[in-house]
């Protein structure tokens, strides 16, 4: 599996599996959006900037259901985490998202804090120091 920025001819396959729908074409033209490709398929991908106070940021992170449980979304953290050495990377999520909550508490990210009434489940903040 390699892992490298998207490109414009990506979209339509992030676009297959992208449960937050909406074009990512913005983002990829940013450059924010990485890829994990295994065997020439897209198997996930990360949005990440830094937009919260101009600190690293994951947005989201989400698998191709066809590479679930391949280790897709572990590769894109430890990718992302080597790019951020020596800063605190943040990232948030539903409180009822359990997957992203055990894939944090795997790579040790720490609960800074909780945002309610943003929408119909409380917001979770969550920061790692790499």
């Amino acid at each position: 599996m390699t892992i490298r920025k998207a490109t414009l001819e990506d979209e339509n396959a992030i676009d297959i599996f992208d449960r937050f729908g909406g074009s990512r074409n913005l983002e990829i033209i940013r450059e924010e959006i990485w890829v994990a490709v295994y065997e020439n398929e897209i198997a996930g991908f990360m949005t990440f900037d830094n937009s919260f106070y101009e600190r690293p940021f994951i947005r989201y992170i989400v698998t191709n259901p066809d590479y679930r449980r391949k280790s897709v979304a572990e590769k894109l953290m430890l990718f992302i985490e080597e790019k951020c050495e020596g800063q605190k990377i943040f990232t948030s999520t539903e409180a009822d998202n359990l997957p992203m909550i055990m894939l944090l508490n795997k790579f040790n990210y720490k609960m800074v804090g909780i945002i309610h009434e943003l929408q119909d489940v409380a917001e979770v903040i969550y920061c790692k120091e790499i």
